[in-house]
């Protein structure tokens, strides 16, 4: 559930700097394919957290980084719930649970996640990629 009472507009500020930080670091791993910029962006989204907790932004990029880049399947779960829980009508998080479910082995949540997404998001491609893996995964139960 979302604070009541956001932080000062300073520390907001200051939160939204490591988060734009850690997006520059990890715009710098997926061109250069180091995995230190990787973790020093989850830092940075880290930091953004301490700062203000409730920042839903900082949950989901830390957990799309920790899923599909570092290989930490349990903790991006954890962060994309967090962001889920603080805005539970946006799309994006359902859509990467979705999938990293899809591939870690667990069919029945992936489908729950991304028809969760479907019902949330505009239509375009990754609504449709959605569709597609929700019949791909019934096709294989």
């Amino acid at each position: 559930m979302p604070d009541t009472h956001p932080p000062p507009l300073w520390s907001r500020i200051r939160a939204r700097w490591w988060y734009i930080w850690g997006l520059s670091l990890c715009y710098s791993g997926n061109r250069s394919h180091e995995q230190s910029f990787y973790r020093s962006g989850v830092e940075s989204f880290s930091r953004a957290l301490q700062i203000w907790p409730d920042y839903a932004s900082a949950h989901y990029r830390r957990g799309l980084i920790r899923g599909r880049e570092l290989g930490e399947y349990r903790a991006a779960i954890v962060d994309l719930n967090r962001a889920s829980a603080l805005r539970p009508d946006w799309a994006d998080p359902y859509l990467q649970r979705g999938l990293f479910h899809r591939f870690h082995g667990d069919p029945h949540d992936a489908i729950a996640e991304l028809e969760r997404y479907v019902a949330l998001a505009d239509a375009g491609y990754w609504r449709d990629e959605a569709h597609r893996q929700i019949d791909l995964l019934r096709g294989e139960l």
